[in-house]
Parts: C-alpha cells; sequence; structure tokens
C-alpha cells in the first residue's frame, strides 16, 4: 500500500510539473468598415465654443486658431523628411505644463474629466476644439475624440450638398491653407477605402511653400506643434517616414 501511495504522489507531482497548454488570446484584430454599426447623426453637445478671432472667414478663424495655440504652446516644430526620422527644431511647452488648456480641447468633444494630466491622446480634442471654435456648425463638422471618426463623417457629409469638408486621397490634392493632412497610426490600417475607426491623427494647414507645407496640430512631441511636411516638384505630399497620409481633406468653407 504504501508503494503505491508513493507512486500515486510522483504521478501527480509530475502531472503538476508540466507545462500548460494553453496559449495566450490573441489580440483583437482591427475590424474593417463594413463590420462596423453606422456612426448615426451628430449627438448633441451642451459644450459652447470660445469666441472666433475677428474674421468673417471660417477658413481663415481655423488658422489663426491653430497658430495662435501653437504660440501659446511655446511655438514647438518638428520637421519630417521621406527618408530620415522626424527630428524637432524647437521644443515647446508640454502637455503636463497645461493641463487646464489642453481640459479646454478636451471640453469640445464632452471629455470635461480629461486634461493634459491623464497620457489619453488629446490630438482630435485640439482639431475639434479648433473647428468648432471657428464657428462650424455640427452639421458641417461634427466633433469627435477620435480623428478617423470625425473624418468617416466627413465622407458621410459630402455625399449632400454643401458640403465643408471633401477628403481626397492624398495623390488627388495638393495641400493648401486650411485643410487637413491626416494620417492612420499604430498600424490601424485606416485608409478612404477603409475607414475602420482605428488610430489616426490630423493637422491643419497653416503655410504652403515650394518643396514644404507647415500644419499644426496638437499631441505631437506632447505639445502643440508646427510640423513640416515635404511637397514634391507638383505640390504633392511626397512619402513621409513613419506618417502615412490617407487623406488631404479640403477645406471648402469661406
Amino acid at each position: 500500500m504504501r508503494a503505491a501511495f508513493l507512486l500515486l504522489c510522483l504521478l501527480a507531482a509530475g502531472c503538476a510539473a508540466q507545462p500548460s497548454t494553453t496559449q495566450p488570446a490573441p489580440p483583437p484584430a482591427v475590424k474593417s468598415a463594413a463590420e462596423l454599426p453606422p456612426l448615426g447623426p451628430c449627438p448633441a453637445s451642451s459644450w459652447k465654443p470660445e469666441a472666433p478671432p475677428p474674421t468673417a472667414s471660417a477658413k481663415v478663424s481655423m488658422v489663426l486658431l491653430a497658430v495662435g495655440e501653437w504660440a501659446r504652446f511655446g511655438r514647438q516644430v518638428i520637421v519630417y523628411s521621406t527618408d530620415q526620422p522626424p527630428r524637432t527644431e524647437q521644443r515647446g511647452v508640454k502637455e503636463r505644463e497645461a493641463p487646464e488648456r489642453i481640459h479646454d480641447y478636451w471640453a469640445s468633444v464632452d471629455r470635461p474629466d480629461r486634461s493634459g494630466l491623464d497620457n489619453v491622446p488629446w490630438s482630435a480634442a485640439f482639431i475639434s476644439w479648433d473647428i468648432a471654435s471657428a464657428g462650424v456648425p455640427r452639421d458641417l463638422f461634427c466633433p469627435n475624440s477620435v480623428h478617423t471618426i470625425y473624418v468617416e463623417r466627413m465622407v458621410e457629409r459630402a455625399r449632400k450638398p454643401g458640403a465643408a469638408f471633401m477628403a481626397r486621397r492624398p495623390s488627388e490634392r495638393a495641400p493648401r491653407v486650411g485643410d487637413l493632412i491626416c494620417a492612420s497610426r499604430a498600424g490601424s490600417g485606416t485608409t478612404l477605402d477603409n475607414l475602420n475607426r482605428g488610430a489616426g491623427h490630423c493637422d491643419i494647414v497653416v503655410e504652403v511653400k515650394p518643396g514644404w507645407v507647415a500644419a499644426i496640430g496638437g499631441n505631437v512631441g506632447d505639445s502643440v506643434s508646427r510640423s513640416v511636411f515635404p511637397l514634391d516638384d507638383n505640390g504633392f505630399l511626397s512619402p513621409i517616414s513613419g506618417r502615412p497620409v490617407f487623406t488631404v481633406v479640403e477645406n471648402r468653407l469661406p
């Protein structure tokens, strides 16, 4: 009996020592646009935009607001190239040094509980704050905390008369002042043919010169930054290292 008991103990110990064959669950795959439910109408909001700059042009207001916020954050400049990592030529105020201002951006997408202290990406909140504060009504632009969702709404709105924003392919639209330059991010695979609501980023074009375009966006280098992107000889965006642009959004506002 004692021998049999010892044998059973040894067998049990041997089983316990075997490694688990259970594999960890794979990360959820990014859904395709066809798998997503419709967005529906733009939800109402109680947020009141700040007073726009004294100009009759909403497009100019967008640009002036972006430039003003860039100055507020210390005028950080980041230069992108086709074959080199981006370089920061001037450093500005970081998000943790201006949490109350970033809180204002978050309020525009109905998230007043957030600020620059919680490490949540706020670049889409910045763009939403800018466009709404320029006086653009919600039936022409619906603020959102996700870039690719407000771009998807732009695409939907473009099917109706009077659209203010038209999402173009980078090969179809040379960026102009007031346009948006939007890229997919973190391997989301978002394109105009697959608006899957993945991670993305957009900047507002504020200056165009031969060979380059400058655009301002939030949460770039943890600040409001002016990014400089290369253009080809025809004025179209050149392929940008680490920034897969999927659309240049034409701004048709007056």
